[in-house]
């Protein structure tokens, strides 16, 4: 397992924090590794191309889920597996990589695999959900068969539902409304608050947290450390968005970073301006209020125009 390795000396994965914002740093801790020697290094190398190549029929196994196989997909999957074998530190070449992503229909029961492994790190369970959401709404909106796939690997992986619809935030534009019993109870444990807490109760708690793990207040802190408080400020918010019946869902309400000045400001206000992705940084040009709701990063398809709490805590 990924994770049995010795974590020693300068972690390699650490550095994937930087492509892809908080969620990077998950990715890093799920798949980083030291090599102390050669016969640690050749142990490392044959799981990390273990992991890539189970990575790969894992997404594309998703990616069929739904009868169709779409370009976007196929894209999508070739640049989250093109940037795994980077952190690795390009231990495939791009010939190889392409042929290890062209080869990978041939692994059955991918998805239950990499659950298996992430059972045992659940850091690379959840850095995997982010890239299962990645390749879900490559091409639009995840249809129910999708999303039923995601939270099936996170149960299986040991991730509770709340933790898999974290993973969703920077993705799917999703409510409180109609979560299960199960979800209100582990956003119920997020948050510190009884199960019929009252809406005040929320409100208080969630300012709270929101406070005591906001990223401006670790900013002193290393990179790694910063990226999981990040990460649990994102928990946090999917937990209020569960429990107070969900987040915004109006253009008024959603907020974009203008690539111009790097301020935020409300999406309504910035229609057909250039817009950084607040995920990954890549500019875009932002569409009219018809298509905001599903206006994406085409490097990274996190949507570029989010709910003003989250993209402060981004931003």
């Amino acid at each position: 397992m990924v994770c049995a390795m010795a974590w020693r000396g300068k972690m390699i994965g650490g550095s994937i924090g930087s492509f892809f914002g908080p969620w990077g740093a998950l990715a890093g801790a799920a798949v980083g590794h030291a090599f102390v020697d050669r016969k640690q290094a050749a142990a490392a190398e044959r799981q990390a191309l273990h992991l890539l190549a189970v990575t790969a029929a894992a997404l594309y196994e998703l990616a069929g889920v739904d009868g169709r196989y779409t370009p976007r997909e196929d894209r999508a999957i070739r640049t989250i597996l093109a940037d795994l074998n980077l952190r690795f530190g390009t231990r495939l070449p791009a010939h190889e990589l392409a042929y290890l992503i062209d080869d990978s229909s041939r692994l059955d029961q991918s998805l239950s695999r990499l659950a298996g492994a992430s059972r045992a790190d659940l850091n690379l369970g959840r850095a995997a959900a982010t890239w299962l959401w990645r390749v879900a709404v490559s091409d639009g909106e995840p249809v129910p068969a999708e999303t039923d796939r995601i939270m099936a690997f996170a149960r299986h992986a040991g991730l509770s539902e709340e933790e898999a619809r974290g993973a969703s935030l920077l993705f799917v534009r999703t409510g409180g409304a109609g979560a299960s019993d199960q979800a209100r109870r582990d956003a119920c444990h997020t948050l510190g608050v009884p199960y019929n807490a009252d809406a005040p109760a929320l409100k208080l708690a969630y300012r709270s947290l929101s406070l005591k793990y906001h990223p401006d207040r670790h900013a002193a802190l290393d990179p790694d450390i910063r990226a999981l408080t990040a990460e649990k400020f994102a928990q946090i918010k999917a937990a209020y968005d569960t429990l107070a019946g969900g987040a915004p869902q109006t253009p008024g309400d959603w907020w974009v970073r203008r690539a111009d000045s790097g301020r935020l400001t409300p999406a309504a206000e910035a229609a057909h301006a250039a817009v950084a992705c607040l995920a990954c940084g890549r500019q875009a040009a932002l569409p009219g209020p018809d298509a905001l709701a599903a206006a994406r990063c085409d490097a990274c398809q996190a949507l570029l125009a989010l709910d003003r709490a989250l993209a402060e805590q981004l931003a």
